[in-house]
């Protein structure tokens, strides 16, 4: 693989979201549907046949975008939202990891997989439709409940792109202060609820063997309810459902400064460090079974 048609494929992916569209939230609802078309024109450009989940959320017609058909036998999932909190381009969260979405998407065509994938963009995450029915990813994992999908794994990229080797810039829980985890913001952490710690295992090592950036891992009891911070994505919602899945981030909030601010710019993130998270991810596709 192309080292540096990966990097650059990213930041274009993250140039347009961020800069050309900016802010995408469901207080602008022509952004919104740019980001969307944007998501499903890549999936097309690549050969898939995309499609959209539509659904009505603040009096607006929204929709999840998804490529890749879901297999009765049992298909693995990958997903990131494309929407933005109101005021913020959202190049960390989440441009960054729709960029890796789409790149992993891409090259998974050429990865020959074991298993069938499902790629999906999705819409509505961000407050005020946090915590409602209406996030994208709530809308998704309640159908593929109740049409009986068999989800082996889902696996969500939330807010990707930051990292930094300046000493104490990553902060801790408190309850998890003394449990080792580096306070140098330059991993990538991966959470799991108990149910889905064997899937971030074998995520983890994927991971290790397929790129050079440092990972952390924790796997929490009770579906997080215990450290909410550890909710804060799409992720909680197929947790809530019985399905396994795992939140890939470079901890946002914990780490970024700039996390749902004006100041979430393009020039912040760090690409090298992306385009590695991506080579990983295509590694454990590669794997998966």
């Amino acid at each position: 693989m192309d080292r540096e048609e990966i990097r650059t494929r990213l930041r274009d992916h993250v140039s347009h979201l961020s800069q050309t569209i900016g802010d995408r939230s469901v207080y602008r609802p022509a952004a919104l549907k740019a980001a969307e078309d944007y998501v499903f024109r890549c999936f097309e450009e690549m050969g898939y046949q995309p499609r959209r989940q539509t659904f009505i959320c603040m009096r607006q017609e929204v929709a999840n975008v998804l490529a890749g058909e879901p297999d009765p036998k049992g298909y693995y999932l990958l997903g990131a939202h494309f929407d933005t909190v109101a005021g913020s381009p959202g190049a960390d969260d989440n441009a960054s990891g729709v960029a890796v979405l789409l790149e992993a998407a891409r090259l998974a065509r050429q990865a020959a997989p074991p298993r069938p994938w499902v790629f999906a963009g999705f819409t509505t995450e961000e407050p005020p439709v946090f915590h409602t029915p209406y996030m994208g990813s709530r809308i998704y994992a309640r159908r593929a409940k109740k049409e009986g999908h068999r989800i082996l794994g889902m696996l969500c990229l939330e807010s990707v792109g930051y990292y930094t080797q300046a000493p104490h810039s990553q902060s801790i829980p408190l309850s998890l202060k003394f449990m080792g985890y580096s306070t140098t913001g330059n991993f990538i952490g991966l959470i799991s609820d108990r149910r889905s710690k064997p899937l971030m295992q074998v995520l983890e090592r994927a991971l290790r063997e397929g790129c050079r950036l440092p990972v952390a891992t924790l796997a929490v009891p009770l579906g997080g309810f215990l450290l909410p911070e550890v909710r804060l994505s799409d992720h909680a919602n197929f947790w809530d459902r019985g399905y396994p899945a795992v939140m890939l981030t470079d901890t946002a909030f914990m780490r970024n400064p700039n996390y749902h601010t004006p100041g979430d710019r393009l020039e912040t993130l760090d690409f090298e460090a992306m385009m590695e998270l991506t080579l990983g991810l295509v590694n454990f596709i590669r794997q998966a079974r």
